[in-house]
């Protein structure tokens, strides 16, 4: 076993280390990081607006008129609506400092490329349009691909000194303004070229061809059950030898995620089922404790554990997994590098997305609604949030307690290693406590 998690380490270790620096997908990462706030906030108010009791319903209405929910909701649909706006200008921000070179001129001009290639409609009696599906969840692709390309090629631009150079003594915030001159133009023009030739295929633009192509097949398999229980699994075994994969992971499924939310929220406001059981918050759901689900390790441990050392790591880990975080318990049991614990560190995840998703889907529980939670939202709080209703607490309830049936009997090996240990300890210090000393 041991021989095995070794050649574990070493192969992933090395992939994911070069993922975790790769430039491109830490600019995507932290820009989602950066507009997290504005979605967590942006669902406060939908929960606010949409919690599930006819009472609180009625007595909003009888307070503030038959319009509340519509006026409290405008913040959120309008982050919701035009995110693919904010996400091109914070990746082409964020790469834009990796490299060292103006970051607000990458961002608005990540932002103009997005524009140059997003249709615009004639609406008869408005005037010309753009539609709202493409600024919003369904252009992250081409918001984050614009944003590369063109951020990529603005850097090469200037780094070949193909700017206007200005004379000294001019403002530094002139200079680089006029030093963004040339490149911008080089840059619109290319989005520009791109934009007419997409023009003349099937597809008409760049956001169908890619939302056709790439996008919705990559969609359609990543939400699936097999996609979801390769997605926890891939989390799970880069965790096994001491990665932090979670953000890693997200980052590059979150798009697929974002959509399926809004596909959700756009049914709870009209009223009907969420049509998607994954999204970011079904694993959310899961990932109780933090990675493996741990907070029913940390259960069968405050319960079951005879050891000293098992104990004592029980009660400093308890209060923080309740909040997700499993550091403690990962570390200090440990649960990282120990080929015992791994077995159902590994298997308990992939066990209750099986439960979930089943339940979900066959409709005993309620899909989750849309809304976003920060992931430090203790569990069964966060169930019935993201669910709208009690079943997402109760499964939550019913999954703890199955992940920590499958804990115990690898939890109860190491305990009796740990206490035979200590019994060994406490014999030795007896004996030398015992025998008498000689002069």
């Amino acid at each position: 076993m041991n021989k095995h998690l070794k050649l574990i380490e070493n192969k992933l270790m090395s992939v994911a280390g070069r993922m975790a620096q790769q430039r491109h997908l830490g600019a995507i990462r932290d820009a989602y990081i950066s507009f997290m706030p504005f979605i967590i906030v942006g669902s406060i108010l939908l929960v606010i607006s949409s919690f599930p009791s006819e009472t609180y319903q009625n007595a909003m209405t009888s307070i503030f008129g038959g319009q509340w929910s519509y006026i409290i909701e405008i913040p959120f649909n309008v982050i919701f609506s035009t995110m693919s706006l904010f996400i091109t200008f914070m990746v082409a921000y964020k790469l834009a400092g990796h490299y060292n070179i103006d970051k607000v001129s990458a961002g608005i001009l990540s932002l103009a490329v997005f524009f140059v290639l997003t249709p615009f409609v004639k609406v008869e009696g408005i005037g010309t349009v753009i539609p709202l599906e493409w600024i919003g969840t369904k252009g992250l692709f081409v918001a984050m691909i614009g944003a590369l390309v063109s951020t990529e090629i603005f850097t090469y631009l200037i780094r070949k000194n193909i700017i206007i150079a200005m004379p000294d003594g001019v403002p530094p915030a002139v200079q680089k303004s006029f030093a963004a001159l040339i490149p911008a133009l080089l840059v619109l023009s290319l989005a520009l070229a791109v934009r007419v030739l997409f023009e003349a295929t099937p597809y008409k633009t760049i956001h169908q061809c890619i939302y056709e192509v790439l996008a919705s097949p990559i969609r359609h398999f990543g939400t699936s059950f097999i996609g979801a229980l390769l997605t926890t699994f891939s989390i799970t075994i880069l965790w096994s030898v001491g990665i932090n994969s979670g953000s890693m992971v997200n980052s590059i499924l979150r798009p697929f995620w974002m959509e399926n939310q809004m596909d959700n929220i756009t049914a709870v406001q009209a009223g009907l089922t969420p049509p998607h059981v994954i999204t970011e918050q079904f694993f959310d759901m899961i990932w109780m404790g933090g990675s493996g689900a741990t907070l029913s390790l940390i259960i069968a441990m405050l319960i079951f554990a005879r050891s000293q050392h098992i104990k004592s790591v029980s009660r400093l880990a308890a209060g923080s997994s309740i909040f997700n975080i499993n550091e403690p318990v990962l570390f200090g049991l440990p649960v990282i590098m120990n080929p015992i614990m791994l077995i159902p560190f590994n298997l308990v995840p992939l066990v209750l997305v099986t439960i979930q998703y089943v339940a979900m889907s066959s409709g005993l529980i309620s899909p989750t609604t849309g809304v976003y939670i920060p992931w430090t939202l203790p569990p069964v709080i966060s169930g019935f949030i993201v669910t709208g209703g009690l079943s997402g607490a109760i499964i939550q309830l019913i999954n703890l307690v199955i992940g920590a049936i499958i804990y115990l009997p690898f939890l109860r090996i190491i305990d009796k290693q740990y206490r035979a240990s200590e019994s060994v300890t406490e014999n030795q210090t007896k004996n030398s406590v015992q025998q008498p000393a000689y002069n």
